[in-house]
Parts: structure tokens; C-alpha cells; sequence
């Protein structure tokens, strides 16, 4: 049997929505004005190391995936993560 390597993108992107929508649990008029960019899409592509990931509105709520290639974002982003710490 062959064992599949490690996929640590998908814990990370979870973990990732998790401590965001915690901020925003903190400030609930954040989040309550979040409902109006419901729908929009942040894209976000890291480069080194290659990484590429997508926060969208739900409601009240982010959620963090993978990029979704068949539609633009409302907003990209390309920067390298020094730039963006």
C-alpha cells in the first residue's frame, strides 16, 4: 500500500478561516458590515514558496480554499511573504 504524502494546504487554509472569522467574533460591527460584500472574492498567490488561496464572504463569515480558476476575483494579490509580513 501507498502512502499519500501529507496535504498540509488544507489544514492550514481551515485553520486560517478559523482565526478569521474569530477576529471578526470580537468586532461585531465588522462583522455585521462584512454582509454587504457578500459574494466577493480575495485571491491571494504567494511566490516563494508557491502558495495560492482564496477568502470569500459568506454572509457574516469567511471562508479560506483554493483559488477558483473559472471565475476572477474582485481582488488579486501577488506578493512574496516577506512582502506581505
Amino acid at each position: 500500500m501507498t502512502e499519500l504524502p501529507f496535504n498540509w494546504k488544507r489544514p492550514a487554509g481551515r485553520a486560517l478561516e478559523v482565526a478569521l472569522n474569530r477576529a471578526l467574533a470580537l468586532d461585531p460591527d465588522t462583522r455585521a458590515a462584512l454582509a454587504t460584500l457578500d459574494g466577493r472574492r480575495v485571491s491571494l498567490q504567494l511566490a516563494p514558496p508557491p502558495l495560492a488561496l482564496e477568502i470569500r464572504v459568506e454572509g457574516t463569515a469567511l471562508r479560506v480554499g483554493p483559488p477558483q480558476a473559472a471565475q476572477a476575483p474582485d481582488l488579486g494579490v501577488r506578493a512574496t511573504l516577506g512582502a506581505l509580513l
